[in-house]
């Protein structure tokens, strides 16, 4: 059957208080079997705003469902927003995965197959076979899915991905110049609610929904964010204090710490010995939220693509974490796009430019999912 629905349907895979955390199913364009392999992509936006339908890869849901697989997009919990840090997002991704292998979630589709509002012939995901894909921060989504769900992904795609190399100057050195494609610094005073110790508003608040949102563009000025949370990645970093916020270490600052421990915030070093320094200087109970610390022989396929002048999320994540895979042995493949920057996958003419690129990413998925 030909599945001729291009709006997804969208399904609570789980609730925190009253929160609910949604994801979204697209299903193949043609279904052609009653279980299907999928590919579980987590969006970007730092992990302190956006939901799943913000970069979303159009390039990469419309390959794979050509390929006769579904495709979802799931959110997650957002930080800084009550006490939610990156052990918070790792539960919500062990869930994500183990909803579209759930009794549940065949429960859900039988029960719109029953009421007629299926749009589509009924099917079952293939627990075996799925992916983890993701952008930017999501990136981090996907290797703490290698690292901690069980089974494990058929594969991973890391599109100018978070996660892979912690020790580099984006994260631990205040900015005094413009860093991010030459935009101004921002002013921490606009965003005090969010700077530690947050506010009782943000303090008391759970979201895993929080949409780009932009104020019109004026003669003098261009479209300025109109959600106070966009900014707020950025400012982490600007801070030199994003992975504070990450652990939810403020006191003491946990980039304090590494800023004193370290020689240097780049340390030039081989993938061990980034591992030993980690190890040493993080606490313990947050080595599972450090994706480098948890790379082993054990992991998926992985294939990583980046942009070689990514200001945002440098290149060197990736490069690192190739070499990282490379070292425990790990099928990895890596994809450097010459002058660009990130989110170079949502410029109007991508498709145009980087059809080819895009075409090999989706072939390592249906590939790894074909097995």
């Amino acid at each position: 059957m030909t599945s001729t629905n291009s709006t997804p349907l969208t399904f609570t895979y789980k609730t925190f208080e009253t929160v609910p955390i949604r994801l979204d199913l697209y299903p193949p364009t043609v279904i052609t079997t009653s279980e299907v392999p999928t590919v579980l992509w987590f969006h970007g936006g730092g992990f302190t705003f956006a939901n799943r339908t913000n970069f979303f890869p159009k390039w990469l849901q419309k390959r794979i469902n050509d390929a006769g697989f579904a495709f979802v997009s799931a959110d997650y919990r957002l930080i800084p927003t009550g006490s939610i840090t990156a052990h918070d997002i790792l539960e919500d991704v062990k869930d994500a995965f183990a909803f579209l292998r759930s009794k549940r979630f065949e429960a859900a589709l039988d029960s719109l197959d029953v009421e007629g509002k299926l749009p589509f012939s009924k099917f079952r995901i293939d627990p075996r076979r799925i992916a983890a894909a993701e952008s930017s921060a999501g990136g981090t989504c996907a290797y703490f899915a290698a690292t901690h769900v069980e089974p494990k992904p058929a594969a991973i795609l890391s599109v100018f991905g978070m996660g892979g190399d912690i020790l580099n100057a984006q994260y631990l050195t205040p900015k005094t110049e413009p860093f991010l494609r030459g935009r101004p610094l921002l002013d921490p005073s606009r965003s005090k609610d969010y700077i530690y110790p947050l506010s009782p508003s943000v303090s008391s608040d759970i979201l895993s929904d929080s949409p780009m949102a932009f104020h019109p563009p004026t003669a003098t000025l261009p479209a300025l964010p109109a959600n106070p949370r966009m900014p707020l990645a950025l400012l982490y970093l600007q801070l030199g204090t994003y992975l504070d916020y990450y652990t939810g270490e403020h006191a003491p600052s946990l980039s304090d710490t590494l800023r004193v421990a370290l020689p240097s915030p780049n340390v030039q070093s081989n993938p061990g010995m980034k591992k030993i320094i980690l190890r040493k200087h993080i606490p313990i109970q947050h080595h599972a939220i450090f994706p480098q610390l948890n790379v082993s022989p054990s992991w998926p396929p992985v294939f990583l693509l980046h942009g070689a002048e990514d200001t945002a999320v440098p290149v060197t994540e990736s490069k690192n974490m190739y070499a990282t895979l490379k070292w425990a042995g790990v099928e990895t493949k890596i994809k450097i796009v010459d002058g660009e920057d990130h989110f170079f996958d949502q410029i109007p003419d991508a498709e145009e430019k980087y059809g080819q690129v895009f075409d090999e990413a989706a072939k390592f998925l249906i590939e790894k999912l074909s097995v």
